[in-house]
């Protein structure tokens, strides 16, 4: 049918302007090739992975795949093909990518995921690659960990190689415990010791050496040697040396081939507290000062760059950290979850602030557990008794959140023992309670445990000798002078000498294998300026010293 031969125009009868449109119709171009590839329309290509034909466009394909790109625009012979077969590919994961192509649309999951990052990366389709990519950083976990390693190394992904390390760092305690780490060859336990021994304690380190060595004892105990040099045993805390490797047979049996562990072991003997440094407290907020065990006398250090009370102090490697508090504003409480740390070794001390928690808290417990802090409970910026409880990894100035506790406590006490931490007594937001969870760091799960025989609130907890002690604190009546230690063995609370003092508020290390109490308030809220020393041997306290001012809801570390 012939158009009629009139013609129109509408030039020179308007001043209307002209009008330029941009209509996106990739979208219907692409349905339609892909309803076209299904009905077996305008196909001039077939790709063939084994007895699996798929069928294409090769504009399609090249306009996605650099692969197929250089196959059909250069002079290779499959250039003139109508089918093409790839060797040694995933045909269900080509089949999903040549579906993306033609639909934009994909499915990636923990099942395929692996084979389209493998297929991607061979078809050089960098679209689907970073998807893969991107979808690998949410999931690691310490089941998968060495896996998307495996994966970065092959297919060369800084940013997943990055994201692995820093998962190791942040868990290691975690990935050490589980299969899957005790299952690697020797170069690979070498490989992950040489990029992490460095940045994660020599206690966590020495860890990870056993606990491979031991998985499979026949195979791997003649790597032992090779594998503790990654080991300082110099820097590795005095308790683990003395409770753990001093009775490790396989250890044992080294000794007339490495010396290194009991050269430390010999030292950290020789190394004993001097001083017991005392930080910030309610009427002493910004001050530090430092009693020497051996003169008996106070001296004042660099004063605290923000003062606060029922705050907790902790020391790693000669580092001093003080953590969150209440600044106490105008009488009022005003949380906070800054965090400073003071390098003692060095010349000249000084305060340099380092990455804030994730939840302000006070009167919260802190522990230290293989180079690690560890915060747990308190009350938060609304007074709440809250449960949440999170760690500090040094080597990444980060705070890592953890598993809650059981019950939301605040005026407990947190203690590091045997590999494990205790969260004793406290508030539980309406009475004071004297029960006893156990964290487990490598599976992330609280347990209950013996609770005390005394409810106790605002009270000290410190080890000694391999036994738990709490110290004094107030049962909702009034402020005690009763102690009693937990056995873990047994899991048994019994009661030992009480102090000279009632108190509460106070605290308490252990310097020179004696328990020292400073500080605190007794029933009638009056403050104890006597210092205490409790000798387990004797099973007696004695005085001896006295503070020169009033100390309590302070924090204390023996150095």
């Amino acid at each position: 049918m012939a158009m009629s031969e009139t013609s129109f125009s509408l030039s020179g009868t308007s001043s209307v302007k002209e009008q330029t449109h941009n209509i996106d119709h990739a979208s219907d171009l692409l349905q339609f090739a892909n309803k076209s590839r299904q009905d077996g329309c305008f196909n001039d290509i077939i790709i063939r992975i084994g007895k699996k034909n798929i069928p294409a466009n090769k504009m399609v394909l090249s306009c996605y795949s650099k692969y197929f790109n250089t196959m059909f625009n250069t002079e290779m012979e499959e250039k003139y093909k109508d089918v093409v077969e790839v060797q040694a590919v995933d045909a269900e994961s080509v089949e999903t990518l040549v579906d993306f192509m033609y639909t934009g649309k994909i499915n990636i999951n923990t099942n395929n995921v692996c084979d389209l990052l493998t297929v991607s990366d061979f078809l050089q389709i960098p679209s689907v690659r970073k998807l893969c990519i991107d979808y690998l950083l949410t999931t690691i976990t310490q089941q998968n960990c060495f896996i998307i390693e495996a994966l970065a190394d092959r297919f060369t992904i800084p940013l997943l190689t990055e994201k692995f390390n820093n998962f190791v760092v942040e868990n290691y305690q975690q990935v050490v415990s589980d299969d899957q780490f005790k299952k690697l060859s020797k170069n690979d336990v070498i490989k992950l010791l040489q990029s992490t021994h460095d940045k994660v304690s020599s206690d966590l380190v020495y860890t990870a050496v056993i606990n491979w060595v031991k998985f499979d004892l026949a195979s791997n105990e003649s790597y032992l040697s090779q594998l503790l040099k990654f080991v300082d045993f110099y820097e590795m805390s005095p308790k683990m040396l003395e409770d753990v490797v001093s009775v490790e047979p396989l250890i044992r049996k080294l000794r007339g081939t490495d010396c290194s562990f009991y050269d430390a072991l010999v030292q950290h003997a020789n190394k004993t507290e001097k001083s017991l440094i005392s930080l910030g407290g309610t009427g002493t907020l910004t001050k530090v000062t430092k009693f020497d065990l051996r003169t008996k006398q106070w001296g004042q250090l660099l004063d605290l760059p923000v003062g606060r009370q029922s705050a907790a102090a902790v020391v790693i490697d000669d580092i001093l950290y003080h953590i969150a508090g209440d600044l106490q504003t105008d009488g009022k409480y005003t949380v906070t979850d800054i965090v400073y740390r003071m390098k003692l070794k060095e010349k000249v001390l000084k305060w340099e602030k380092v990455a804030s928690m994730n939840v302000k808290r006070f009167v919260f417990g802190a522990a230290v557990l293989n180079g690690v802090i560890f915060v747990f409970g308190g009350r938060d910026k609304d007074c709440y008794a809250i449960s949440s409880g999170e760690s500090y990894i040094v080597p990444l100035n980060k705070w890592i959140q953890l598993k809650p506790m059981k019950i939301a406590r605040w005026g407990h006490c947190l203690v590091a023992h045997n590999g494990y931490l205790y969260s004793l007594g406290g508030q539980d937001g309406t009475q004071y309670i004297s029960s006893v969870e156990r964290y487990d760091p490598s599976l992330d799960e609280w347990k209950d445990v013996a609770s005390m025989q005394t409810p106790r609130r605002w009270f000290a907890v410190v080890v000694l000798n391999n036994v738990i002690y709490a110290i004094g604190g107030h049962d909702g009546k009034q402020a005690l002078t009763s102690v009693e230690k937990y056995n873990v063995d047994d899991d048994t609370w019994v009661y030992v000498a009480d102090m000279n003092m009632e108190r509460c508020a106070h605290a308490a290390c252990v310097a020179q294998n004696k328990i020292y109490v400073v500080g605190g308030v007794d029933t009638d809220i009056k403050v104890v300026k006597s210092i205490e020393c409790f000798d387990d041997q004797s099973d007696k306290w004695s005085v001896v010293g006295e503070t020169e001012v009033e100390l309590f809801n302070h924090s204390m570390v023996a150095v």
